[in-house]
């Protein structure tokens, strides 16, 4: 594995930044508190574990059939990171959040988080572009891409039980303040083309 402290920093960045996930976990503690929303996290993780795995037995597949493929994949991936920085970036206006009225069952949010990072393309292609880039290409892609989906998740789990906690009781404040929605995104988005740029053009 190259760069951890980069990987790490990075991965606390991502999860800062608010995206379909991230919305989800405020849209269920707003409206039914902070273990609704700690519940619907565990089924989150279990999605992102799934993609974790697909995305680690993909690459290792491919790094056995080619190198340059392999180098291709890291380089599509910075230019993902970059597009996602361009993104975050041009966030206008407040975060686009609504109460739901109905209270869920533990099982269903459980299997409403799961399902929507499981079913997630965006999440998909995140995965398949982020993890290669701190993979070399005579390691072990498959074992190295798992521990690191699995440093992934420690790395989140501090934000994303912030966030239920925060949504919980302040909610109304983080939906509607614009300027603190679009400092996130426009900080985070500079930061993500920079990463993007540097994974781009460091040696593979």
């Amino acid at each position: 594995m190259q760069n951890v402290s980069l990987f790490v920093f990075t991965s606390l960045l991502l999860a800062l930044t608010p995206g379909q996930d991230f919305i989800y976990i405020m849209i269920r503690s707003i409206s039914q508190g902070v273990r609704a929303g700690f519940i619907a996290i565990a089924g989150l993780l279990l999605g992102v574990t799934f993609h974790t795995l697909a995305a680690a037995t993909g690459i290792a597949a491919i790094l056995l059939t080619s190198s340059y493929a392999f180098v291709f994949i890291k380089v599509v991936g910075a230019m993902y990171l970059i597009f996602l920085g361009v993104q975050a970036f041009r966030q206008q206006g407040k975060l686009e959040i609504k109460k739901t009225q109905d209270r869920a069952s533990d099982l269903k949010l459980f299997k409403e988080g799961m399902l929507s990072s499981t079913l997630n393309p965006k999440l998909a292609l995140f995965f398949m572009a982020f993890l290669p880039q701190f993979v070399s290409h005579d390691a072990d892609a498959f074992q190295n891409m798992v521990i690191l989906g699995l440093l992934f998740i420690l790395v989140s789990l501090p934000i994303l039980f912030s966030v239920a906690i925060l949504s919980a009781r302040f909610g109304n404040f983080l939906t509607k303040n614009k300027i603190l929605s679009q400092s996130i995104g426009k900080i985070s988005g500079v930061i993500l083309v920079g990463l993007g740029i540097k994974l781009g053009f460091a040696e593979n």
